[in-house]
């Protein structure tokens, strides 16, 4: 899932344009006390944001807030800036509802103020569409963010080679990602760095943003090695110019976890996990999405490693984050109720597993459609379970959905992918099991003798 991207600088925060012009000595003395004061709010919560402390510049950039808008008024521009810094910041939290309700404001205000093609609307438009990505509305995303990019492509003051349009490429490309396709998904990133690699002569964030993208896909098309690849280079940029304790690079670090456990380095796997936990936990809390998301990538390495006990406690405490901040409707918290089937299934607690797994398979049908490799995983988790509790018609069905979905994603899986291999096995195991559980039907001789 994304993570805040981009925000509005705080020095150009800071610049005030007076309504009307003070003739009292006294009102100029309290104009410039309260420019002062201002100003000083805004650099507090730009010093509180570079120590990732995210509540106290969401306190700072509040009280900001409040003195521009009895200054300048609600639908002024430099309202709108404080507005999405504040947005920026409950997005840091893991606010996504309070994140979206302060962007809405500060685009309302920008198209009205500014019009609707200018970079500034656009910008936020982007931030829009990635709450919503957030809260796994892809669809309503992925239109913000190609407004975005076609506001910045037409602005001759960006222009088609410009970094806004490279950032609003891998925005585009995140969301294709978690939906599913993964052609258009590398397809954005490529341009996004081929339009980095022409305009920055330096390692940048962004730069590293297009691998991780990269990454991910190759992640989902299991191609490990070529995830491991895009990660590292991703990581050599972000320890670079962010620092190795900023929750980007913590980010990369749990992604590359995730590689490691994939090819069964477990040991390796751990380390890097809570080397990320640790970073994230002391930057945003216990209960952020972020730090849900390494807790459960730790549940699975200790599902390999044979710690079940461990494993359920790493992903019932993500479940109880994802359920509070991002709801029982959203893709995450599916997937951690699958995870928790998971462990049940390895304790042989089969009928607990078939119940998170019908948990999980309805609310990956909603928040992800029931074509989507996501909720495919979950009925071919639960085929197994119905399979060992001898349903075995029950578990065909649920196999022959999977392999019908993954049969459709092989254009962006691959055709080779183990999903497709592994659903196959199982439907001709169970069906041949099925078959010979059956009663033998009498001849027709025999019927009719």
């Amino acid at each position: 899932m994304p993570t805040e991207r981009r925000g509005d600088s705080m020095a150009s925060a800071m610049k005030q344009t007076p309504t009307n012009q003070e003739t009292s000595m006294g009102k100029e003395t309290s104009a410039q006390e309260g420019d002062s004061k201002l100003a000083d709010l805004i650099e507090r919560g730009h010093e509180h944001w570079r120590r990732f402390q995210y509540r106290d510049a969401l306190e700072s950039w509040t009280q900001a807030c409040a003195i521009r808008e009895q200054a300048l008024g609600v639908e002024h521009p430099d309202t709108a800036r404080l507005l999405n810094a504040i947005g920026n910041a409950h997005t840091r939290l893991g606010e996504n509802n309070k994140a979206l309700h302060f962007y809405t404001r500060a685009l309302e205000i920008r198209k009205k103020s500014l019009g609707q093609n200018h970079p500034d609307t656009a910008q936020t438009l982007s931030n829009c569409g990635m709450i919503r990505h957030n809260l796994g509305q892809l669809d309503q995303a992925l239109e913000c963010h190609k407004q975005a990019h076609a506001i910045f492509e037409q602005c001759t003051s960006v222009g088609k080679e410009h970094l806004d349009v490279a950032r609003t490429l891998t925005d585009i490309g995140d969301v294709h990602d978690d939906a599913g396709h993964y052609g258009a998904a590398c397809n954005c990133y490529r341009q996004a760095l081929t339009i980095q690699n022409k305009v920055m002569r330096e390692a940048h964030p962004d730069v590293a943003r297009a691998w991780i993208g990269m990454g991910n896909v190759r992640m989902h098309q299991a191609v490990y090695q070529g995830a491991k690849e895009c990660y590292e280079k991703a990581l050599a940029i972000q320890e670079t110019t962010l620092g190795r304790r900023h929750p980007a690079t913590a980010t990369t670090l749990t992604n590359l976890g995730l590689v490691h456990a994939k090819v069964g380095e477990l040991k390796k796997a751990v380390q890097l996990h809570e080397s990320a936990l640790a970073v994230q936990r002391e930057a945003f809390g216990s209960t952020h999405p972020d730090v849900a998301r390494t807790l459960s990538h730790l549940g699975q390495v200790y599902e390999g490693l044979g710690v079940l006990e461990k494993a359920f406690g790493f992903h019932d405490e993500a479940y109880g984050i994802r359920e509070k901040i991002l709801g029982l409707e959203h893709a995450d918290t599916a997937y951690t109720l699958s995870r928790l089937g998971a462990v049940c299934r390895l304790r042989q607690n089969h009928r607990k597993a078939m119940e998170y797994y019908h948990l999980a398979l309805a609310v990956s049908e909603k928040a992800l459609g029931p074509s989507h490799i996501g909720t495919a995983v979950v009925a071919h988790n639960l085929g197994h379970v119905m399979e060992r509790l001898g349903e075995n018609q029950t578990a065909l069905k649920h196999f022959r959905r999977a392999i019908s979905a993954f049969q459709s994603l092989q254009g962006e899986l691959g055709s080779g992918h183990p999903f497709l291999t592994q659903a196959r096995a199982a439907e001709r195991r169970c069906s041949e099991a099925d078959t010979n559980a059956r009663p033998s039907e009498p001849s027709v001789s025999s019927a009719c003798s």
